[in-house]
This record gives C-alpha cells, structure tokens and sequence, in this order.
C-alpha cells in the first residue's frame, strides 16, 4: 500500500447556481500507465458560492467510510469547518448536494455526467493509499 495520496480541487468557475472545479491527483497509475503527478482526475460541481455551502479552502483528511444516507461507502472530507458529512459522490446538479462535492465530466451546462464511474474511481484511488488528504483552492 502507497504512503500519501494529495487530492487537489481548484474552484475555476463560479457561476450563478454552481460552481465548477477540477480535481487532480499525485501518483496514479491506471492500467499500468503512470500518469505524471497532479494530472487531470475528473472535473467537479458544488453548489454556488452565492448560497454560502462551499466547503471552505484549505486541506483536510479524507476517509472512505459508510454513509448512512447513501448506504454505500463513500470519501468523507473529515474537520471541515461549520459542516458535517461532507462527501464525495455521484450525482448531476448543484440541486443535487448541500455542499459535497460531485465528480463527473462537465460536458453540459450545470451538470456532470459519469458520475458513478468517478465516485468508483475515487474511491478504488483513496484504498490504494494510507492516508489521503484534499486541499481546495
């Protein structure tokens, strides 16, 4: 098992009911291609900024443990400040989350397809790894 995994998500576009990110990674390797630290992982969607449920920037833990509320294992960003059971996970729009984090593609306006197959692959990721940690910019 690998030491450290480092998450990057960069906030790019702020618009009026969403915002959109990318996260980025260190050291993946998928089908036995390495891919070069802090390559393009997926894209992401949050509610606006305007409706004060970013997560704030900084860096935080990052566990895959059991949400009751999705009844599956999920990545939960841990100490966030003034929120509780922020996640990782599939989902389309910003209408779509109170404040977690959707990965997807941004291949329509507002919205992330894929979804399902990003939360696996992040998941699967953050196994590979002892400990894990986001930082949001």
């Amino acid at each position: 098992m690998k030491q450290d995994l480092e998450l990057f998500l960069k906030r790019d576009a702020f618009k009026d009911n969403y915002t959109i990110g990318r996260l980025k990674f260190n050291g993946y390797d998928e089908h036995n291609n390495i891919i070069e630290d802090n390559k393009l992982l997926c894209d992401t969607l949050e509610p606006s900024k305007s409706t004060r449920m970013l997560i704030p920037t900084g860096k935080y833990k990052v566990i895959v443990d059991h949400s009751n509320r999705f009844n599956r294992d999920l990545p939960l960003l841990l100490n966030v400040a003034g929120f509780a059971g922020v996640r990782i996970h599939r989902e389309n729009t910003s209408k779509d989350t109170q404040g977690c984090i959707l990965p997807g593609k941004n291949d329509k306006i507002g919205w992330v397809s894929y979804s399902t197959q990003y939360e696996q692959k992040i998941i699967d990721l953050i196994h590979g790894y002892q400990k894990c940690r986001i930082t949001i910019s």
